[in-house]
Order: structure tokens, then sequence, then C-alpha cells
């Protein structure tokens, strides 16, 4: 089984650098063409699920993504992007200039890291990999061939994403962050969950390859 896990399309708070978190924001133009145009890699693929995190950015960049199909979706609050507490809504300029410190150590997953309301990277990581391992238990009878498709964010991915490389969350600041409408598999069989793509990428030619 193949899940296929997609980051929502460009908006307007993403060209700003205003921290989005689990607040909502909108496709802009650029993003709408980004995922009309990512949706040509499912255009003839027969999804067995499609699940989308809840945030209106990634409902729009699910229904784009889909176009024309009538694939129904599910809409779940577990596939949210980080929770970044009271940075929420603020200039990422703004937070990099008044708390160099704690940005840092949220990036490189420091245990000091403290942000009012504000997940770790660790419950991020935690609530991203139980919400994909109970769609990869939920649909562990379907066929070998199968495809999941999966709307979410760039953080929450990469922190999803390092889980089945294991990939230190201390490291992961490391890697180049997914862009928008990023397409990644991860190949399902029985217990076994193999990261094979990186943002449409093999993984070989990308720079996670180098924790394989």
């Amino acid at each position: 089984m193949r899940f296929h896990v997609v980051r929502h399309g460009q908006t307007h708070w993403n060209v700003q650098r205003r921290i989005q978190g689990q607040l909502d924001s909108e496709l802009d133009e650029n993003g709408v063409l980004q995922a009309q145009e990512r949706g040509l890699d499912f255009a003839s693929l027969s999804l067995e699920a499609v699940y989308s995190s809840s945030s209106v950015r990634t409902r729009q960049t699910t229904e784009h993504l889909l176009g024309e199909r009538k694939d129904s979706i599910v809409f779940m609050d577990a596939l949210k992007e980080v929770h970044w507490g009271i940075w929420q809504g603020e200039m990422w300029s703004d937070i990099e200039a008044a708390e160099p410190e704690m940005v840092e150590a949220y990036h490189k997953a420091l245990p000091h890291f403290h942000v009012e309301g504000a997940e770790t990277p660790a419950q991020t990581q935690a609530r991203g990999v139980a919400a994909m391992e109970a769609l990869m238990n939920k649909h562990a009878q379907a066929k070998d061939e199968a495809n999941v498709l999966v709307v979410s964010h760039g953080a929450i991915m990469k922190k999803i994403l390092g889980h089945y490389l294991a990939i230190e969350l201390t490291e992961l600041h490391k890697l180049p962050a997914l862009p928008n409408c990023a397409h990644c598999i991860i190949d399902v069989n029985n217990t076994t969950r193999v990261v094979t793509q990186i943002a449409g990428e093999p993984i070989a030619q990308t720079p996670w390859n180098q924790y394989l």
C-alpha cells in the first residue's frame, strides 16, 4: 500500500512569513495553481481513501488536487500543523528578532523550548505519527497496490517523515523545509514503512539520503 502525503499549496501568510500554525489562512493564486498541478500526479490513480487536515488551506488544496474527481474526503484535526501557541499570527521576522534563542531551541528540538500554548517538536511528531499509524492500520487489509492520499502541513510532515527514517528530531533542522505541495510517499507493508519519495524526488536523490 502506498501513502501519498502532500503539503498544502502556498498561502498569503506563507509569502508574508506570518506564523500560521493552527490558525486558518487561504491559498493564494499561486497556491491554487500548485495544487492543480500536483493533482496531475493523481489524475489517473485510483485512491483507496483521501484524508486531509481540517485547516482551510489543506481543505482547499485537497479540493484542487482532486479537481473533478468525486472521492470522499475525511477531515482530521490530528493532521493539523504545529500549534505555535502565542506565536501564531505573528511575523517570523519579529519573533526571530525578539526571541532568537527560543526559535533556535524549537528548530533544534532542544529540551528548554517553551512558548506559551505551543506544542514541543516531540508532541507534534507523536501526534502526527499516531494519526498516520491509525490510517495505516485502518487500511491494513487493502490491496498491495492501493493508494491513500493524505494532505497536511510542512512542519508536521517533516517530523512524520523523520520518524519513519529514524532521524533524530535534533537533526531535522539540517534538512530543507518541504516546499508547498511537496509530494512524499511512504510504502506500507504489514508493519514495514519505507519512505521512497521526498517532494517529488526519489529519496536517494535528496539530502535525506544521507540518513538512510
